[in-house]
């Protein structure tokens, strides 16, 4: 019986898990202004977590905090797109608003980020990632 139970609650737990959703990390940091773009030494490159749901969810995190909120989402091509406009950043709301946009190819996981002065690529992971044969 207690087994039943715990297959039961594995089972909503894993359903609670949204199956269209990403996670991303950069490599590298890019910054871009009207003058150009320039990528950061690796010694002081940030690392980013973002992740990104098809119900337009999605988290950009970097240094000290996350711009988050709900997004537009559009699929194009094999190619999906989040943007928001004037998202707050989590240890500033008042003082660091920025507008996300997020692409991802779907094939193979490539992605970019930009927030803020903040123009990087990604490499995204399905998450939960799929089940293999």
């Amino acid at each position: 019986m207690w087994m039943a139970g715990l297959v039961f609650l594995a089972a909503g737990a894993r359903a609670a898990i949204p199956v269209e959703a990403w996670r991303c990390t950069n490599d590298v940091e890019v910054w871009c202004s009207d003058e150009g773009c320039a990528a950061k030494p690796e010694a002081e490159t940030t690392p980013m977590a973002v992740s990104a749901h098809r119900n337009g969810a999605f988290s950009v995190c970097a240094y000290t905090g996350c711009w988050e909120g709900k997004a537009r989402i559009a699929d194009i091509a094999g190619r999906i797109v989040w943007a928001a406009d004037d998202v707050a950043f989590s240890t500033r709301p008042d003082g660091l608003r920025a507008g996300v946009s997020l692409m991802i190819i779907e094939a193979d996981g490539v992605g970019f980020v930009r927030v803020g002065a903040i123009a990087s690529p990604l490499r995204c992971l399905r998450w939960p990632a799929p089940e293999q044969p």
